[in-house]
């Protein structure tokens, strides 16, 4: 469902082909297919068979994606059946770009590829956050350019997108996966090896959890993506709220000295001025002015606030 939301909210009919469409919603209903509840560093320190058959490389998100084509291979199963070769091998395409990236050894490298994006393009991103309707200088500069891309966000930025709804669906998924953690905690204590740092239940604070799950990983992804999909911004908004929810369960929970609340409000005060700047873009009216040199022509985009001239 949550891809299924950024693909409308960012009118991608306007940018991607229905097959690809298409594509991404299978990846986002296959893309953890018989997940067992342990992760990649797991299966590669106990060199589990996934680890072995895929040469420790993305194991989890490799079974995930050769399932769902071992399971469209059997009688009355192929969901890509009515595709032709083309159309097929473009949606086979998309389904192994996509889940294979959804590997959270990727997200850091996807937040600084996305924001190169954003910078090279930064006129027409910001143009088009003023704007409803998708400009053909933005659909071709940054939409078609790049949208395997943009398929590829969507469908991590799904599978992290837990403290982006509300705080009622928000606070009970996190503990389901803060569960999920700690039992692996255990078998690491129980085999000996070293425990994953959010893994030991003994040591987590929960609430303390999120708040660096959200202030060091999720957040630097939307903010990136927002400077591209000015319509996600509620996306980035929910995430500030819940920042500050758990902190309060913090508070309540670990009743930490002032000097740990105060920097915590920092980062809180960060995420909420970000978001606020983001919005404040969309409140500004980018013109494009033409400057005609005697040697040359350069189109420059400057700032103006609604209602000034120039």
């Amino acid at each position: 469902h949550t891809v299924y939301r950024l693909l409308s909210l960012t009118q991608s009919d306007k940018w991607v082909s229905e097959v690809e469409q298409y594509a991404i919603l299978v990846s986002a209903v296959a893309h953890d297919i018989g997940h067992f509840g342990r992760t990649n560093p797991f299966l590669v320190e106990t060199q589990h068979e996934l680890a072995l058959l895929y040469n420790d490389k993305s194991p989890l998100e490799n079974m995930h994606c050769a399932s769902l084509f071992e399971i469209c291979s059997q009688p009355g199963s192929d969901i890509f059946k009515s595709l032709g070769h083309d159309n097929y091998s473009k949606a086979r395409k998309v389904c192994i770009l996509t889940i294979l990236h959804t590997d959270n050894a990727h997200h850091f490298e996807m937040v600084k590829d996305i924001s190169k994006i954003y910078e090279l393009a930064k006129a027409s991103c910001d143009v088009q956050a003023c704007e409803q309707s998708l400009s053909q200088a933005y659909v071709e500069e940054v939409m078609h350019k790049n949208h395997l891309m943009w398929l590829q966000l969507f469908l991590h930025l799904a599978d992290v997108s837990n403290p982006l709804k509300p705080f009622h669906v928000t606070e009970p998924w996190a503990h389901r996966v803060l569960d999920e953690f700690f039992d692996q905690g255990d078998e690491e204590k129980r085999l000996g090896i070293p425990v994953g740092m959010l893994n030991d239940r003994d040591k987590i604070c929960r609430p303390a959890s999120q708040h660096g799950f959200i202030n060091f990983l999720v957040a630097p992804l939307v903010f990136a993506t927002v400077r591209i999909f000015q319509p996600l911004l509620p996306l980035a908004e929910q995430m500030s709220d819940n920042l500050a929810s758990w902190q309060q369960l913090w508070i309540a929970e670990m009743q930490p000295v002032p000097e740990e609340v105060a920097k915590r409000d920092a980062d809180i005060t960060k995420v909420r001025d970000e978001v606020r700047q983001l919005d404040e873009r969309a409140t500004i009216e980018m013109r494009l002015v033409r400057c005609e040199g005697s040697w040359d022509t350069r189109r420059i985009s400057i700032a103006v606030p609604l209602g000034s001239t120039i």
